[in-house]
């Protein structure tokens, strides 16, 4: 059944639900149409479940990054941007099969069973990114008036075009250079001057008065 649900999967991706057929299907996964309607009921329901097989096969690499940084010791770097950036090189290598939860967003977006998975998807993402930020926060590496919630929210809206741009277009250049001003604009919230480095500038300032 797991051959099944990767041949399955393929086809999904490349031609989308409405256009991909039963015979489609049947080419692809080498079952004949009894065999897949009593596997799976339904074309709608393979789909459903080779959604979800997608994302068994896809999102443990991203998983696996974001358990790396929130697992380090105290004291030692999280390296919030270095993270994001790790994050979408894979972001960026799944673009090219097509990205398969955008596009289940973009053509099932009135079905709730599609979007349900979807959104848990999304919901996943979003946690995880804000954990990281959080810790980064936590340890004095961002500002800690940065807005995590509000920036892990802009880097899953990113992610989500950035699967559409790396599937699309042909440039790799527009993406790497849109990543790159991500990472850029998480590493504008380092923490700002304490107020302690400005006491210890004052004695020098007020020499340089003085002269």
């Amino acid at each position: 059944m797991d051959r099944v649900l990767r041949a399955a999967t393929r086809v999904f991706l490349e031609r989308g639900f409405s256009a991909t057929s039963m015979s489609d299907l049947v080419a692809a996964t080498g079952m004949n149409r009894a065999g897949l309607y009593a596997a799976f009921g339904s074309k709608h329901q393979l789909y459903i479940t080779a959604l979800g097989r997608y994302r068994e096969d896809t999102e443990p690499e991203l998983r696996a990054i974001t358990r790396r940084a929130l697992d380090r010791a105290e004291g030692e770097r999280v390296d919030a941007p270095r993270v994001v950036a790790d994050l979408l090189d894979v972001v960026a290598r799944h673009s090219k099969e097509g990205g398969f939860v955008v596009r289940a967003a973009v053509e099932l977006a009135d079905d709730p069973a599609t979007m349900r998975r979807v959104q848990e998807a999304w919901t996943e993402l979003e946690r995880d990114l804000a954990a990281i930020l959080a810790r980064a926060v936590e340890r004095g590496e961002m500002d800690a008036a940065a807005d995590t919630d509000r920036l892990a929210r802009t880097a899953l809206v990113f992610v989500q075009g950035a699967l559409v741009t790396g599937h699309a277009d042909e440039d790799d250049r527009r993406l790497a250079d849109a990543a790159a001003g991500l990472v850029d604009l998480l590493s504008a919230h380092r923490p700002s001057a304490t107020a302690e480095e400005i006491r210890s500038q004052a004695p020098d300032d007020a020499l340089l008065n003085e002269s």
